[in-house]
């Protein structure tokens, strides 16, 4: 196993250079996993110089994908589980049962493929190393995802999401008043599914799982929710312990929404300020020396 060594890449923290860092790796004609270690991390999978799967526990993959969203059902999964050939990929196996076609299970491929390196993109990265050893993938996309392709539509999606007001991953989801009154007014489609599941204790990430959506979409969506009030973020048990008991406000005064620090998630996109030594004073100025040497109060 070889490690990706780039100059770019800063250990430890979360990367905006990360897409960049995925375009330099020496593709060609290579095969393998890069495997990158960190939180939540993940694994791109190599064939022939072509992405053919990413996975990453901080993005729903392609079994969640076909599953949570009714494109498979439950039995039919089992059936191919069971009895399909020795050897043989689950998603080959779909496609020749016409469960999912071949063109659908592409597409499906790289939605998981683009959430997944968007998840590993925006989440502390300590290190890269490549596996050679051949990828053992069961949900290859049948016709490959370009790297340099991928590395541009992640970087796109890294900047769209440090200007949305909710970290995909941290914070937690609630529905607002106007929220609930939506919600018992028919709201239908996706938001109204994400209004269902935002119950204070949930981020877009753990409801992008529930719904079988992508990690992108459902973030951008709940953004869209909390903009126009119909969600808001909701405070920790520790966050609400330390609050300080607020003041009666005034009859008519204005309720002004409360700013959390990092709320945005741009901490999530660009590493922190790493220290390197210990806060000292500052040396005094050269006039500042002569008057204490000269005992000046």
């Amino acid at each position: 196993m070889s490690e990706i060594g780039m100059p770019t890449f800063r250990p430890g923290g979360a990367s905006p250079d990360f897409p960049g860092m995925l375009m330099d790796v020496p593709h060609g004609r290579l095969s393998g996993t890069l495997l990158v270690s960190g939180d939540p991390g993940g694994r791109f999978h190599l064939r022939d110089g072509a992405i053919v799967e990413v996975t990453s526990p901080g993005a729903p993959g392609i079994e969640t994908l076909l599953l949570r969203s009714g494109r498979v059902s439950e039995s039919d999964w089992a059936s191919v589980l069971r009895s399909g050939p020795a050897g043989r990929r689950v998603g080959t196996e779909l496609v020749a049962r016409e469960l999912v076609g071949s063109a659908e299970l592409q597409l499906i491929c790289v939605m998981a493929a683009l959430d997944g390196a968007l998840a590993m993109g925006m989440g502390r990265i300590d290190r890269i190393a490549l596996d050679p050893e051949p990828p053992v993938s069961g949900f290859p996309a049948p016709e490959g995802i370009e790297p340099e392709w991928l590395g541009h539509e992640t970087e796109r999606r890294i900047r769209a999401l440090s200007g949305q007001p909710i970290s995909p991953f941290r914070d937690r989801l609630a529905r607002t008043g106007a929220g609930n009154g939506l919600l018992d007014g028919g709201a239908a489609g996706e938001r109204r599914e994400i209004l269902q599941r935002a119950n204070g204790r949930r981020s877009s990430r753990d409801i992008a799982f529930l719904l079988g959506r992508g990690l992108y979409a459902v973030t951008v969506e709940a953004s869209r929710l909390l903009n126009e009030g119909l969600l808001q973020v909701a405070l920790s048990a520790l966050e609400e312990a330390e609050r300080p008991a607020a003041a009666p406000a005034a009859e008519g005064a204005a309720r002004l929404p409360r700013r959390r620090p990092g709320a945005s998630g741009i901490n999530d996109v660009l590493p922190l300020r790493p220290v390197a030594a210990p806060w000292r004073r500052p040396a005094p100025a050269p006039a500042e020396r002569e008057r204490g040497s000269a005992g000046a109060p």
